[in-house]
């Protein structure tokens, strides 16, 4: 339907409406006392209104309500490819700045719509049109009116392509200072803490200077092209109305001719005046989509093989076979090498060691964030290569040193390990963590909004509430990383107790540098330079007296006081 209402609106109102205004004004002048013609051509100019505009108000709804659905639909897509990228996709780039492409990506659909169906369809039917009528009416005009066409599009097609270096970078240019913005907004409190705002706006500021160089030579570009743009279009004009005079003196064109061509000339030096603002629109919807198309064609490292068969934990036994993994970055460098280890079902299991050993990347391993370079990682026997990545992590509870919260609701945040749970369930899970004795103390209870990143509580607290979600989503499999970090010694012996019993029948994996967090657990693993140089329980390691008994002692037997 949009495209028969809107050309047939633009072809009634551009085209044969102005053609018969011609004929009407030529009737009256021939014959000035003859109305029934006019009359009549009057009658059917209003025909022609009336059914142009609503055509083109039909069409204006459809084109609008289209125009959001596929907005909707490309941001989807867009948001979709985002959440199935790996890790290291994510390590390497600025979520500002993606947030910012998806956003574009989806508005530049509506950009390309509009400037097409409002603009150039417009511009190319009483283009053509009007040539064909020209044709007919005045036929020596239709030769200089192509000709004046061709150098005024030649002209625009010359200087996009100047400007395409300039505005490519600057396109580039803009998208990362989104992102640095992000970045600065991000870490407000670091920024105040060093007072270095006055430095950080320098940054920007210098950001956007060379943002504004690139835009000045561009400007130059254009300024040149409207010069050369109007001299013709104004040469052309001239030209015209001398040879409108040469014509009627010689009755080489009618009245209705004349009127016409010279209506169409107006209207088309208008629209050709817009060729370039047109191609500018389109470059700039062009421009606005690059950044995320880029991602959409880009092959994803993580994806799940075609008919991957969903994850059957039945007890939940974890089993490392010769695992080699290295990140994209560092492949001369592995992590890993043919790492072998087995988490019986059911098993509480501490990781310990030094900073950059490999324990926190062996739990990314698990989740599958990111793909091993060689061996195979079993949950149950099933390799996790070969069931969907959604079925896998939906089996595994992880609390993460920095607690993930959206901008939303207590409520929210918490259940989001449950869809669909119940209040009832929510304080269950809340109170099990010890995160109810501080959400009843707030003013909206469950309802607060903890604000972006869960800025407005404290670290503990957000912990505490990554803890309630891990308890409430009940998975056979639980991921503890450095949870209780952000605790003092006296909450953390509290939450202690409710881990101890979530952990119950689970197959747990706990990440510590405060080593009394694990020490009552099943067994310790100590992990240095992506090897396992330790095993065993606190007590057998202990009375090896090597790298754990050191970092035991280095700690002066932990925290907390038993």
């Amino acid at each position: 339907k949009i495209l028969t209402l809107l050309p047939f609106s633009h072809l009634l109102r551009f085209v044969v409406t102005p053609l018969l205004i011609s004929f009407i004004i030529q009737s009256l002048i021939k014959h000035p006392h003859d109305y029934v013609l006019p009359l009549w051509l009057i009658g059917a100019t209003a025909a022609c209104m009336t059914i142009s505009t609503i055509a083109n108000n039909k069409g204006y709804t459809i084109l609008f309500r289209l125009d959001e659905a596929i907005q909707t639909r490309l941001l989807k897509r867009g948001l979709n490819n985002l959440m199935n990228q790996s890790y290291q996709f994510f390590a390497e780039q600025k979520v500002g700045t993606l947030a910012g492409d998806l956003v574009n990506f989806s508005r530049s659909y509506i950009a390309i719509s509009d400037t097409y169906f409002l603009n150039t369809n417009h511009l190319l039917i009483s283009f053509v049109c009007g040539l064909v009528v020209i044709g007919a009416l005045a036929p020596i005009l239709l030769l200089p009116t192509v000709a004046i066409t061709v150098i005024l599009v030649v002209l625009n097609i010359k200087n996009v392509r100047a400007r395409a270096p300039f505005r490519d970078k600057r396109k580039k240019l803009t998208s990362e200072l989104a992102g640095s913005i992000a970045d600065i907004l991000g870490n407000q409190l670091l920024v105040r803490i060093f007072a270095t705002e006055s430095r950080e706006s320098e940054r920007v500021s210098r950001d956007r200077h060379s943002i504004e160089g690139l835009m000045y030579k561009e400007i130059d570009i254009i300024e040149r092209e409207s010069l050369h743009r109007q001299a013709a279009l104004y040469g052309f004009q001239l030209c015209t109305l001398l040879l409108f005079v040469w014509m009627s003196a010689n009755n080489l064109a009618s009245i209705a001719a004349v009127i016409f061509t010279f209506t169409y000339l107006n209207r088309s030096t208008d629209a050709i005046f817009s060729i370039s603002a047109l191609i500018r629109q389109y470059e700039q919807a062009f421009l606005d989509a690059t950044p995320m198309m880029r991602i959409l064609q880009q092959p994803q490292t993580v994806i799940d093989k075609s008919g991957a068969a969903e994850l059957a934990v039945t007890k939940g036994a974890i089993k490392f076979k010769n695992v080699t993994f290295a990140y994209s970055d560092q492949s001369d460098d592995p992590v890993f090498t043919e790492l072998n280890l087995e988490i019986p079902f059911g098993q509480r299991v501490g990781l310990a060691g030094h900073s950059g050993g490999g324990k926190t990347t062996l739990t990314k391993l698990l989740l599958r964030f990111v793909d091993i370079d060689g061996g195979e990682i079993l949950i149950d026997g099933q390799n996790i290569a070969e069931v969907t990545q959604q079925s896998l992590r939906s089996q595994i509870a992880y609390v993460p040193q920095d607690p993930f919260l959206f901008h939303r609701s207590l409520r929210e945040n918490i259940a989001y390990g449950k869809a669909g749970a119940t209040d009832e369930e929510i304080i269950t899970a809340a109170k099990k963590a010890h995160a109810w004795e501080f959400i009843q103390k707030l003013s909206n209870g469950l309802d607060t909004i903890v604000g972006e990143r869960g800025v407005k509580l404290s670290g503990g607290q957000r912990q505490r509430i990554a803890i309630a979600r891990a308890i409430l989503k009940d998975a056979p499999i639980l991921i503890l990383d450095e949870a209780t970090s952000a605790l003092d010694s006296e909450s953390e012996k509290l939450i202690q107790q409710s881990l101890t019993t979530l952990m119950k029948g689970r197959t747990s994996i706990v990440i510590a540098h405060r080593l009394s967090t694990i020490a009552k657990l099943d067994r310790i693993i100590v992990l240095d330079d992506g090897k396992v140089i330790e095993d065993g329980t606190h007590e057998a390691l202990l009375e090896q007296n090597k790298t754990y008994a050191k970092l035991w002692n280095h700690q002066s037997g932990g925290f907390i006081e038993e």
